[in-house]
């Protein structure tokens, strides 16, 4: 069961769980612009950003069966899966190009990291890319464990790929705070008896409100105050 919110302010949890996409980075653009070359390929028109921003989460698979979807040609499942190496070919070549950390990320991380909390990247991105990622935004020195989609059977909202994070981490559910926006993170959170935390503007078409978060805050300056961590993560430039 989920710790109630009333308490996290006298909480300290032992280690952090963090989604990547629409948590910590801002990679809709380049995640586009792989996808719409996806579909240019396969004769159909690519979609703006804005639009694929909610197609983001559950895996490349379902990107793509959302993207075909919503381009008026839905695939059978088998059809996304034989575009996954394509895709995958597609999205390493531009991944780092325009993808960004979200305000206050790398503040917040530091925070945590100088607070001796332990941090882990759990998401549903291949774990090559991801990597990729964290070592061209400089992050990856923050975390002690990096699951990906494709590092074990299941994917989220499934609780394997966050169980797998907390037996790295070398912490039970109970010590751990999973951070994420989606259904997703909440579904995996909850079936792993984690307490979590979504951010509002992240790639999900419903409020974070209505997911059944134990709560949401307005960015990630907010977390460690939250938390009981004296001031919020503040800017260093």
């Amino acid at each position: 069961m989920s710790r109630p919110e009333r308490t996290l302010a006298a909480w300290r949890p032992a280690a952090i769980v963090w989604d990547l996409d629409g948590t910590l980075v801002e990679s809709a653009p380049d995640l586009a612009t792989a996808l719409n070359t996806l579909l240019n390929e396969q004769g159909q028109h690519g979609h703006a950003v804005d639009r694929v921003r909610p197609m983001i989460g559950g895996g490349v698979a379902r990107l793509i069966e959302r993207g075909f979807r919503a381009a008026g040609s839905p695939l059978a499942a088998e059809d996304c899966e034989a575009l996954v190496p394509r895709f995958m070919e597609l999205y390493t070549a531009c991944a780092t190009r325009s993808t960004r950390l979200v305000p206050h990320a790398r503040d917040t991380l530091l925070h945590f990291y100088h607070a001796g909390v332990r941090q882990a990247i759990c998401t549903n991105k291949p774990l090559g890319v991801t990597r990729l990622i964290l070592d061209a935004l400089d992050i990856a020195g923050f975390f002690n464990a990096v699951v990906g989609g494709d590092s074990t059977a299941e994917k989220k909202p499934h609780p394997l790929p966050l169980q797998t994070c907390l037996a790295e981490l070398g912490v039970q559910a109970g010590e751990a705070l999973m951070v994420g926006d989606s259904g997703a993170d909440v579904g995996a959170a909850q079936a792993a008896g984690v307490t979590v935390v979504l951010v509002p503007d992240g790639y999900t078409g419903v409020p974070a409100a209505s997911l059944g978060a134990d709560f949401v805050i307005e960015n990630l300056s907010r977390l460690p105050s939250r938390l009981g961590h004296g001031h919020s993560a503040r800017r260093t430039g």
